[in-house]
């Protein structure tokens, strides 16, 4: 009786051990899917993490390429100014090969300003003449540096009297006048000297007749 009992406490044991067995057998691969899923779990944050990553370094290339861009545009911007003032610099009479035979060809009655300033470049003084008060503009043609003329008048805005000394002594080449109406030339005055030193005048009036002395 006892040698059976032995028996089946030993066969308990013996199929106890086994279930346990079968139970660890089982956990194994429920615990190798747990990893495998945080490890999947995390390549996705990585994964994630990376793309947003990136994306957030082309949104700062991008915004540091547009400030680029709008700060290269602003500094031509400012330039524009400069250049325009260096191109009229360029055009200054002081630097054209303005002859009288240029003037005698190219200035006409009934120019606009915009024509005048083309051909001529900004002139030289604006003001009115002495009996009128008519609009007047005055380019001195060649100046040497430094070359300054007052006039007789008390009112700096009358312009009209021509510096004869500094004709005969070469410090301007010629004084040209113009005077306007309506906002067109209607009177052209040209006073230059000659090889003898001689001071001349080219004027064309409003009607087209011309005088020289």
């Amino acid at each position: 009786m006892k040698k059976w009992f032995y028996l089946l406490l030993i066969a308990g044991v013996l199929v106890g051990c086994g279930q346990q067995e079968d139970e660890a057998s089982s956990n194994e691969p429920v615990n190798g899917e747990s990893e495998e899923n945080v490890h999947e779990e995390a390549s996705t944050d990585s994964a994630v993490k990376a793309e947003d990553s990136e994306e957030t370094e082309e949104a700062v290339e991008k915004e540091s390429d547009q400030e680029l861009i709008t700060t290269s545009q602003e500094t031509e911007s400012e330039d524009e100014p400069q250049q325009s003032q260096d191109l009229t610099q360029e055009q200054s009479v002081n630097e054209q090969d303005i002859d009288i035979e240029f003037i005698k060809n190219e200035l006409k009655i009934g120019m606009t300003e915009q024509e005048v300033k083309e051909l001529l470049g900004e002139p030289s003084k604006t003001g009115g003449d002495a009996k009128n008060a008519d609009p007047l503009w005055l380019y001195n043609i060649r100046p040497v540096k430094g070359y300054y003329f007052e006039g007789p008048f008390e009112n700096p805005e009358i312009i009209d009297a021509l510096d004869t000394e500094g004709l005969k002594n070469r410090e301007v080449d010629i004084i040209l006048f113009l005077s306007w109406k309506e906002g067109k030339v209607d009177y052209i005055s040209a006073n230059y000297t000659d090889g003898q030193g001689d001071i001349k005048e080219y004027r064309l009036f409003e009607d087209g007749t011309i005088k020289e002395s």
